[in-house]
């Protein structure tokens, strides 16, 4: 999980001196640690690697050190996995509400496309405007349907090395869609213009510039989507927290 990652914008709580981004307070708790709270209830996950955030937390097997950039921090949480062949899956700890359900049928969908070695996950407009109307996200508009991107993925750590240069555009476009569909080639981005731009599409554009075969995986989960990146998802996040109730609300952070 990558925890780590500069504050930016974020409004800070009073007392909060949060120094990276997955320690900026949500409710009163860490953001990183309520994300953490999702893997420590799912069922399908073997060790957790945190990077970044606060080593002591419960649940975390191995820690390291935030790097300067999110594809080191990638990186580093990668490496830190060892030498198993296992997939690794790999998210963001801006996610306040994450579920551990979730992340365990995102696995499940993903042992279903064996044949690949990236799996990137996206959600369906509908799906997460049904859980969260006012939470802004940056749509990609496909001849399949309308999506956004997730705060989940997953790889084989063995193609880590060689898709590095390919994973540093990427993280860079993921939150432009107009970038996104660049990196993925020009005839793929005059589809996109098109409205002809297919899951299908992207994947096999995937793997060309990866130089592995890649597998978009759809998620019902909505809590996937929900990334704290600004100070309008920081807001709705602790709008939903104060109105619907806050599970963790008398939890103890290294508890």
């Amino acid at each position: 999980m990558l925890a780590g990652g500069p504050v930016g914008q974020l409004d800070l709580e009073a007392d909060d001196t949060a120094e990276s981004k997955g320690l900026v307070r949500v409710g009163g708790q860490p953001l990183a640690w309520r994300t953490l709270q999702g893997f420590r209830e799912a069922r399908m996950l073997t060790r957790t690697v945190l990077v970044g955030g606060d080593r002591d937390w419960s649940g975390v097997d191995d820690w390291v050190p935030g790097q300067e950039t999110l594809m080191g921090s990638f990186e580093a949480g990668v490496n830190a996995c060892g030498e198993s062949s296992e997939p690794v899956l790999v998210c963001c700890g801006d996610l306040p509400f994450l579920p551990g359900a979730a992340l365990d049928d995102f696995v499940e969908r993903c042992r279903r496309r064996p044949e690949a070695s990236l799996w990137y996950g996206y959600l369906r407009q509908e799906n997460s405007l049904r859980k969260y109307p006012r939470l802004p996200h940056t749509w990609a508009r496909l001849q399949d349907g309308t999506y956004c991107g997730s705060g989940v993925m997953v790889l084989r750590p063995e193609v880590m090395q060689r898709m590095r240069a390919a994973m540093e555009r990427l993280t860079h476009a993921r939150k432009n869609m107009f970038k996104l569909a660049h990196c993925l080639g020009w005839g793929n981005l005059l589809n996109y213009g098109l409205g002809r731009l297919t899951v299908a599409r992207a994947e096999k554009a995937g793997q060309g510039i990866f130089g592995v075969r890649c597998a978009g995986i759809e998620t019902p989960y909505a809590e996937l989507g929900f990334n704290v990146d600004d100070a309008e998802s920081l807001s709705e996040a602790r709008r939903i927290l104060q109105e619907v109730g806050d599970p963790y609300a008398s939890s103890r952070t290294h508890g």
